[in-house]
């Protein structure tokens, strides 16, 4: 193993490119297939061919043949080969972001952006996003706040980026409802060869179904009113936002906009007030919004 470094240097750039990607499937979504291969990169099926042979002669016991679907699954034993780097990793899996573990150019501009403090575990995010594409459920140890440490058995559909930390939506059969876990307090994974049953399946989970629209505008307390419009592209002094019912305490926290119905937050640093407060019934997360109350 201590020579595979110096192997991956001798590769070309354009196969460094195709067998990262290679192992982005593997790793993140449990498989991969030469039809993958062929349209992320417009090849033809005999340099996928050299491709996956020489993964093979690299790293023979990451991935096995399905004769059945003629697919490559990741094995029990998989190690990664290349460093996969969490930034690029969720932009792929979220926004669908052509994958590559290099940078394709350099910078057109300089510019800087904020730390991602919370990081999670690839190996744990790994197995949580291959659950979530193969439909299976997943056996964790949980750390929260309200319970301590305990096994559960979930079914998770969805990963949440909720701007401060990242989530995964799931059922939980402990509590038996749909919630979000922390993928950081996530401290052992195992995928299941178990499907969610019908009331465990993403159509069953009315937070995420249901939307919700907000309606902000400036803080009532605040006498710029129209640097805020400005700063926020507001149209006739609104900014409505479409969201998840799920998900629609996070956006509130995170722009700290104050949901209390007379405007009560007095601090500068609450520019948004939350117009049609009572929209937030729709949302069992709403008692974390900002001045928020029943």
């Amino acid at each position: 193993m201590s020579q595979l470094p110096d192997a991956l240097c001798l590769l070309t750039h354009n196969q460094r490119q195709r067998l990262s990607y290679l192992e982005f499937c593997l790793y993140f979504l449990g498989e991969v297939r030469r039809a993958d291969m062929m349209a992320r990169f417009d090849c033809a099926p005999a340099v996928v061919t050299r491709d996956i042979a020489l993964y093979r002669q690299l790293a023979a016991a990451n991935l096995v043949l399905d004769p059945s679907t003629k697919a490559y699954r990741i094995t029990t034993a998989f190690s990664p080969l290349f460093e996969h780097r969490l930034e690029q990793v969720m932009s792929a899996l979220m926004q669908g972001e052509p994958y590559s573990i290099e940078p394709i150019g350099n910078p057109l501009l300089p510019g800087d952006y904020p730390a991602l403090l919370n990081r999670p575990a690839m190996p744990t995010l790994a197995a949580v996003s291959r659950t979530i594409r193969q439909q299976r459920c997943l056996r964790v140890r949980y750390h929260s706040a309200s319970s301590g440490e305990q096994e559960r058995i979930i079914a998770p559909h969805a990963l949440v980026d909720s701007g401060l930390r990242w989530h995964v939506r799931a059922y939980d059969r402990l509590r038996g409802r749909f919630i979000d876990l922390v993928l950081t307090r996530l401290l052992t994974v195992e995928m299941l060869d178990e499907a969610p049953l019908p009331h465990e399946r993403p159509v069953a989970d009315e937070q995420w179904q249901r939307e919700i629209t907000l309606e902000l505008v400036p803080h009532p307390r605040h006498t710029d009113a129209v640097i805020t419009a400005l700063d926020y592209a507001m149209s006739d002094g609104v900014l409505a936002i479409t969201v998840r019912a799920a998900n629609v305490s996070y956006l509130l926290r995170r722009w700290y906009i104050d949901c209390s119905p007379d405007a009560a937050i007095a601090d500068q640093a609450c520019r948004l007030w939350l117009r049609n407060t009572t929209v937030l019934r729709d949302s069992e997360s709403r008692t974390l919004a900002p001045g928020y109350k029943e």
